[in-house]
């Protein structure tokens, strides 16, 4: 029963730190979300850090196993680029409001929070570098530098999170495609 009720705060909290923010969030509107008396919430949570820096933990991690299980196949490497751009893609647009806070709010706790945030994210990050590396190794992609490609790539996939419409004119899959076929694209040109 707790472990429900934890889930319907962090529901909550994802909800309101997506419309109002993190900062401007109180504890009471995280309480009077869910009906409880704000003394009552702190028996399921700690702090609203410690709510925040659970859902960014939840966030990150998604998109992390997701990339994982696309690099432990044995795709050809541009059919994991590939497939890794849809998966991003689709997290984001399926999990909007909690990507929306991981991308706009994570930071927002200051150290040592960010640390730990930063650590998650250069995981995901390195996970990107490791698959246009192997593109590199077997000559399929030409760049100078992985991780400034890998930063580019999730930059610009990140930032859907402004712009996406589920009524829109292209499907997130549609988009993700269009991304990865741009990307690729960029990623081949310079070799000889």
């Amino acid at each position: 029963m707790a472990g429900n009720k934890y889930e319907e705060i962090a529901a909550a909290a994802i909800q309101l730190f997506e419309q109002k923010g993190y900062h401007a969030t109180s504890v009471q509107d995280i309480a009077d979300a869910v009906g409880l008396q704000k003394g009552s919430l702190y028996h399921y949570i700690a702090s609203k850090e410690e709510l925040l820096l659970k859902i960014t933990h939840q966030a990150i991690n998604g998109f992390v196993r997701r990339l994982e299980e696309i690099i432990d196949t044995n795709l050809p490497v541009e059919e994991r680029f590939r497939q890794g751009i849809r998966t991003h893609m689709q997290y984001i647009t399926q999990y909007l409001s909690m990507s929306t806070v991981l991308l706009r709010e994570a930071f927002s706790l200051g150290e040592p929070h960010n640390e730990v945030i930063r650590d998650l994210t250069d995981r995901y990050l390195n996970l990107w570098t490791q698959i246009i590396n192997e593109g590199v190794a077997a000559g399929v992609f030409s760049v100078k530098d992985s991780r400034i490609a890998a930063l580019t790539i999730l930059g610009s996939c990140n930032w859907v999170y402004r712009w996406f419409k589920e009524e829109g004119k292209y499907t997130a899959e549609e988009i993700a495609d269009q991304m990865a076929n741009l990307f690729l694209d960029g990623l081949k040109k310079g070799r000889t």
